[in-house]
């Protein structure tokens, strides 16, 4: 089970941050601005967000299993117009935002199928080598999409190349997931209105936004700054980039397991400002070694490390004030945290819009997570968060 999970979020991945090395070269061919460019992304991650709550709600209604396959089957289709009309601006945005609407169901159906069936001394490594398939996706995504391009000579090839794996992955889907759902019903009103008041859980959610922000400045224009500011070529800014994957991979599984050992607060509490000392060294270190060790470095406290810890320290509260409302409670959490994503390639494009350089938005987001710790350190661990 956890294999074909790790697996789904690897397509997804690849998927959405295969655009982010060619997000310069669409600007260019459609004569558009870098803004408008990273509306693309916006597009896909607003659909996205919108529906991780009632995703959740609907998942803890009728199953994890089936609302994760309907909706994954959509992502296939919103990738494959993509790759096959994508040839304007708005068509774009449509086939993005299409995507994203499918793939929206994916966060809180895995995780909350995930953290129905696993033991609670388990859930950070759990949740960690789940995560090992978002950091695969985003070094696969990154890593392909600029020698596809320079092979087909187009920006729509490499989406058509992915949407393979995309619908191949509802066979496994199929085969190998448990459907988990509540024996007793779909959960009271008033226990979803105690969940979505809760203070914690919306401390969690806060920082684990201010982390997700700095990623997404860093993942969707990291690209681009290579190659403005630092003289990378397309492929090799893509390579590089996805090299915050490559090291997140035992980031992720290494504070996930500490965090199931020493408490999830002590563990976030120092993953977060790494990550951030980490994005900020990137707009200051020159040339390609220390960039990359800088890149690497980034990766260890990256969002795809971080956010193990945060879902796991999710699920802990959930099952001890919130029983039931699992799915619901994880799509909450994604929603808040994925807003991120909506907001950071457009901020980030204007920025970069208005100042000439990408700097001021790798420091905005460096800045978003030394915040985001106010609100680690505020909240109470999950071994020591009773029932309300």
């Amino acid at each position: 089970m956890i294999l074909v999970l790790i697996l789904g979020w690897a397509v997804l991945y690849a998927d959405r941050t295969a655009l982010y090395p060619l997000l310069s070269v669409i600007a260019e061919t459609l004569g558009i601005s870098s803004a408008q460019a990273g509306s693309i992304t916006s597009a896909y991650f607003l659909l996205y967000v919108l529906l991780q709550i009632p995703s959740g709600l609907a998942a803890d209604r009728w199953g994890t299993r089936r609302v994760l396959i309907s909706m994954f089957a959509l992502s296939g289709v919103g990738i494959l117009g993509f790759g096959l009309f994508g040839n304007t601006y708005s068509l774009l945005l449509l086939f993005s935002a299409l995507h994203g609407l499918g793939a929206g169901a994916y966060y809180p159906c895995c995780f909350g199928t995930m953290l129905a069936t696993v033991p609670p001394e388990k859930r950070g490594i759990s949740s960690g080598f789940i995560g090992m398939g978002m950091a695969l996706g985003i070094l696969g995504g990154m890593a392909v999409s600029g020698p596809l391009y320079e092979f087909f000579g187009h920006y729509r090839p490499p989406f058509l190349v992915l949407a393979v794996p995309t619908v191949l992955m509802l066979f496994a889907f199929v085969r190998f997931l448990p459907d988990t759902r509540n024996t007793g019903g779909s959960p009271s009103l008033s226990v979803y209105k105690r969940l979505f008041r809760d203070k914690d859980i919306w401390k969690i959610n806060m920082a684990t936004f201010c982390s997700l922000y700095g990623f997404w400045a860093a993942a969707t224009w990291g690209p681009t700054f290579l190659q403005a500011e630092r003289g990378f070529s397309l492929s090799g800014s893509g390579l590089y980039t996805g090299l915050i994957a490559l090291s997140a991979l035992p980031g992720g599984v290494l504070w996930g397991r500490l965090s199931d050992r020493f408490g999830r607060r002590k563990i976030a509490a120092l993953v977060l400002p790494a990550s951030g000392v980490a994005l900020f060294l990137l707009t200051r270190v020159q040339g390609t070694p220390l960039i990359v060790s800088t890149l690497l470095l980034f990766g260890i406290f990256s969002n795809t490390a971080f956010s193990p810890v945060a879902v796991a320290w999710i699920g802990d509260i959930v099952s001890k004030r919130h029983p039931g409302s699992m799915s619901a409670a994880v799509g909450f959490f994604n929603a808040t945290i994925m807003s991120s994503a909506v907001i950071a390639p457009l901020v980030s494009g204007f920025l970069r819009d208005m100042t000439g350089s990408l700097v001021p938005a790798i420091l905005t987001g460096s800045l978003l997570m030394f915040f985001g710790t106010v609100m680690l350190l505020l909240t109470p661990d999950a071994s020591r968060a009773g029932a309300e």
